[in-house]
């Protein structure tokens, strides 16, 4: 009598073993260099949008005749800026407020603040700014300083200058897409 001869389908142990192993590996490269990407972005996040604020200042100040006070405050981790003659408080969060960061557009109080909380691991320090940096209303003009993002290995300059020129580089060398300062 012969026996008919079946096909059995599934994984054996060695080979679920083997593909575990394997998964494994991959995980372990894999992982550590995921979180270098984070922290890589959330630098460059921050600091563009730092970049924007202080660029838009500069531009609100010139185009609305009126010197912008641009607060930075690295213990809060928050930037903001205002119109008039007093620094404002970039913790704010009611644009009404009399030191609140806004300026009015169209009768209404808009904030005008960057903050830490969408930049979870990014440390922001100030260099040279002294707190507040003022933006003339004639030329643009301001003071030189520095403000520094970092995250892990990963560290980019949001610059000032006397010229208002403000701009993004990276601390060491060319990182990023940004050339070193």
């Amino acid at each position: 009598m012969r026996r008919k001869l079946t096909w059995q389908s599934g994984f054996t142990l060695i080979e679920m073993m083997i593909t575990v192993a394997v998964v494994a590996v991959v995980l372990g490269v894999a992982v550590p260099s995921f979180q270098d990407f984070f922290d890589k972005n959330r630098v460059k996040r921050a600091a563009e949008e730092v970049y924007g604020l202080m660029a838009k200042a500069r531009s609100e100040a010139v185009t609305r005749d009126s010197d912008m006070i641009v607060t930075i405050n690295s213990g809060a981790w928050c930037v903001g800026y205002t119109d008039g003659a007093v620094a404002c408080d970039c913790t704010v969060t009611d644009p009404d407020t009399a030191n609140a960061c806004s300026v009015p557009v169209a009768g209404t109080n808009v904030l005008q603040v960057v903050d830490g909380s969408g930049f979870n691991g990014v440390t922001m320090s100030q260099e040279t700014f002294g707190g507040a940096l003022t933006y003339n209303r004639v030329r643009g003009t301001a003071g030189n300083g520095t403000v520094q993002f970092t995250s892990g290995a990963w560290s980019l300059d949001v610059r000032g200058s006397v010229k208002g020129r403000v701009r993004i580089c990276a601390a060491a060398s060319k990182t990023m897409g940004y050339e070193g300062c």
